[in-house]
């Protein structure tokens, strides 16, 4: 195709509801725009726009990208009201994920003793009898809501469990990390009162969660414990992390720690009750599970995409991005890539090709991967006798609108069909509660080591 066809494309009404994240299914779209152009310039954006696997993958790995990009959350946001916000910036550079060089180097080692496979396996059997208690509450009731009651209740329950946080309000948490994590998703440069709106509540939970955790960080030292939290503390006063930081990582670790593991949830089992027939293939055993959640994390990929800017001039896919350019690298379309998946359109827990980008690559590959799998895999072992029973109810499944960084529904409603037959007496191969289910995990391609 031609540079018309480009042309024509990003001058239609699907293409500014797409840089709205206003399109329930972006993937067609993004299909035709990696076939014109696999990196183009997007003006609505402000930013190249990478959409092929090839391309994505190899600036994934590159160091021409910075991930200290707060300059491109605050792009449109006039000079004098900017100002007003600097803690609120601060603390965004204080995030994992958004720092580069001897900071993240440091940053990330000390993160890496604490969120890595082996917490994962450490929490596992808590985590297994957690699992059970929920979905035994689910199925006690006709209709339920397994976005709130499953997909959010269980990563939150977890993370809080992980850093120390049990006696902590995890609803109050989660909300004031959602209007956060707004502006930290944030890549147009727009500017209007629903913008100034959003930056108000950004800074105001902010504010509040400073305030939280710096309690917690304070109770930490006076009583520490076998957490994160504590640990956290006991690196700062070994001189490794500073006040700041301190405070940046327990917020990062609480909002990547939930957030991307209620989407990867969420949007696996709505895959799994759209697809019956996929869903009757985890009913006779533990060998899909695996090769399941990834794909789940391949087709409705929790983070679609990364916003980073160019360090130095560069040459992507024939675009020359100059330094200082903005970068979307769009991970949902690269993992759609026919180029690198068989029938990429097609929803398929056997896949067993399946290297897909979803958490990442290189050194910010993301860290809470295991603990993220560990989960799904637990919740389909325990629901994979049951998974043909629930069907969709009202109101119907609904998409998240206004982030162009996270992939999450809204509403997830399903009640159960009657059963059919005895009850289930479990997943298959099932062992007391808190035994840990086999196969937890299991098949996971990879485990490279909260996203950043």
């Amino acid at each position: 195709m031609t540079n018309g066809a480009l042309g024509r494309l990003i001058s239609s009404v699907e293409y500014e509801s797409f840089c709205r994240t206003e399109l329930d299914d972006p993937y067609e779209l993004l299909d035709e725009l990696r076939a014109v152009a696999p990196v183009h310039w997007s003006p609505l954006l402000g930013s190249w726009l990478v959409t092929s696997y090839d391309e994505v993958n190899r600036a994934l790995r590159g160091d021409w990208l910075l991930h200290d990009r707060v300059e491109i959350n605050v792009r449109g946001i006039p000079e004098p009201v900017r100002d007003g916000y600097g803690g609120l910036v601060t603390h965004i550079s204080n995030w994992l994920g958004f720092t580069d060089g001897p900071k993240h180097a440091r940053m990330r080692e000390v993160s890496r003793q604490l969120v890595n496979p082996g917490l994962s396996t450490k929490l596992q059997p808590w985590t297994t009898h957690l699992v059970r208690e929920m979905v035994a509450e689910m199925r006690a009731s006709e209709t339920v809501d397994l976005l709130e009651d499953l997909a959010l209740r269980l990563p939150v329950t977890v993370i809080c469990h992980a850093l120390g946080m049990e006696g902590a309000d995890a609803a109050q948490f989660h909300a004031l990390t959602e209007d956060l994590g707004r502006f930290a998703g944030r890549v147009d440069t727009s500017w209007d009162p629903e913008d100034q709106s959003m930056l108000y509540r950004s800074n105001q939970s902010w504010l509040a969660l400073e305030e939280l955790f710096r309690h917690l960080i304070a109770d930490k030292r006076r009583h520490p414990g076998d957490d994160v939290l504590s640990a956290l503390v006991s690196a700062h006063d070994s001189g490794l992390l500073s006040d700041d930081e301190v405070v940046g990582l327990s917020v990062f670790f609480f909002a990547a720690g939930h957030g991307t593991t209620r989407d990867l949830l969420a949007n696996g089992l709505y895959l799994l009750m759209a697809h019956a027939g996929e869903a009757a293939k985890l009913q006779a055993g533990t060998s899909h599970i695996g090769p399941a959640v990834e794909e789940m994390l391949r087709y409705e990929s929790p983070i679609p995409m990364v916003s980073q800017l160019a360090g130095a001039d560069h040459v992507l896919a024939g675009a020359d991005v100059r330094a200082g350019d903005a970068v979307i690298l769009h991970i949902g379309a690269a993992n759609r890539d026919p180029a690198h998946f068989v029938d990429p359109a097609r929803f398929d827990v056997t896949r067993k090709e399946n290297r897909h980008l979803a958490f990442g690559l290189g050194a910010h590959f993301c860290l809470g991967a295991p603990l993220a799998r560990r989960q799904a895999a637990i919740v389909l072992e325990e629901l994979a006798p049951d998974l043909h029973r629930l069907v969709f109810a009202e109101p119907p499944p609904g998409w998240g609108r206004g982030n162009m960084s996270s992939r999450t529904l809204t509403t997830l409603t399903a009640s159960w069909l009657p059963r059919v037959g005895p009850p289930s007496a479990g997943p298959p191969g099932a062992g007391p509660p808190g035994a840990g289910p086999p196969g937890a995990g299991g098949g996971a391609p990879r485990d490279e080591s909260f996203t950043e």
